[in-house]
């Protein structure tokens, strides 16, 4: 008897929670579906927000050039095999400031284009990314790179690299002839940038540095550490600049440097 009673209230048990069991298990389904939808939504969202950012860019930059800026456009990026090294010492790191911001005894390599370099400032509470008015301005800017390095506190043994990358802006034949002239008895091309444009510049670096990175991809005969940088996984960002001064020119345009000091975690 007890045996029947246990069973008929097992049947009870069973017919009541069955109804709820569907209706959480259709819930469970219902939420799924409305986070994968929500997850595609966001998805999409950052692509369009990221594609916007793109055409805001270039935008700016078709402006600038309008108004007489150089006409000069972002391209592409080229990595090679001495695109990184390691920075094993402070004095090693000082003096790679020293030679991005043209000071000490790198003052006298600085070219004609030294004030369209684009500088990190670490001065604020959120470094920015600027040209230096000055000499003055660009000491003070490697002073406030040094100050915001030693709170990243680095032991340089082995955690620091330098990445070195070529980017190629575009340049056509016309306008470099355009543009030729002297300057102290040599031939240079002339070439005038607004700060707007200057800034986007540097912001279509940055996106197709991190684009590279997204694509998980790898250099060949590089190290472990050099391709997990070129990676940007696990990465501080100590210091960047955007170097125009010693730009190279070839025939498909010119190249500068995008120059970055990374503390590996």
């Amino acid at each position: 008897m007890i045996v029947v009673y246990f069973l008929a209230a097992q049947v009870v048990m069973a017919l009541f929670f069955y109804p709820l069991l569907v209706v959480g298990k259709r819930a469970d389904e219902e939420m799924g579906i409305l986070f994968e939808r929500r997850f595609q939504e966001n998805e999409k969202k950052e692509l369009e927000d990221k594609m916007e950012s793109q055409r805001d860019v270039l935008r700016t930059i078709e402006k600038e050039i309008s108004k007489g800026s150089a006409p000069v456009h972002f391209e592409g990026m080229e990595f090679e095999k001495d695109s990184y090294h390691l920075v094993d010492s402070q004095a090693k790191m000082n003096l790679l400031l020293d030679y991005f911001f043209r000071v000490g005894e790198y003052g006298g390599i600085a070219g004609k284009l030294l004030k369209s370099n684009v500088y990190m400032d670490a001065a604020g509470k959120k470094p920015t990314f600027r040209t230096a008015k000055s000499e003055f301005d660009r000491k003070r800017m490697e002073m406030a790179a040094k100050l915001w390095i030693k709170k990243k506190q680095p032991s340089f043994d082995g955690d620091v690299y330098v990445e070195n990358v070529k980017c190629v802006l575009s340049l056509t034949e016309e306008e470099k002839e355009k543009r030729k002239c002297r300057v102290n008895g040599e031939e240079t091309t002339a070439l005038i940038f607004s700060r707007k444009h200057l800034a986007a510049l540097y912001l279509q670096c940055l996106m197709y540095r991190k684009e590279l990175a997204l694509q998980k991809g790898s250099l060949d005969d590089m190290s472990e550490i050099c391709n997990r940088i070129y990676r940007l996984e696990n990465l501080d960002v100590l210091f960047q600049c955007l170097l125009l001064d010693q730009m190279e020119r070839n025939s498909g345009g010119v190249y500068v440097n995008l120059s970055t000091l990374y503390l590996c975690k």
